[in-house]
Order: C-alpha cells, then structure tokens, then sequence
C-alpha cells in the first residue's frame, strides 16, 4: 500500500511499469470475466 502511495506522488517520477502492468492485467481479466457472463445468460 505504500508503494502505491509513494508512486501516485507528484515527486516520484519514475513510473512502476510492473505495477501498471498489473493493473492492466487485472481490467483486463475482468473484461474478459463480464463479457463471458454476458454470453453465457
């Protein structure tokens, strides 16, 4: 939790792409999650 603080922070630059990644990841996995139960009902 405070890694994710410390990045959203005007004085830390440096972006964590791993972290971005995971998100992404994440929003993607639950698109694919509703627009499969969307199909199936």
């Amino acid at each position: 939790m405070h890694g994710i603080i410390e990045s959203l922070s005007p004085e830390h630059a440096q972006i964590d792409w791993r972290w971005v990644g995971s998100v992404f990841v994440v929003y993607v996995a639950l698109m694919i999650g509703g627009v499969g139960l969307l199909l199936v009902h």
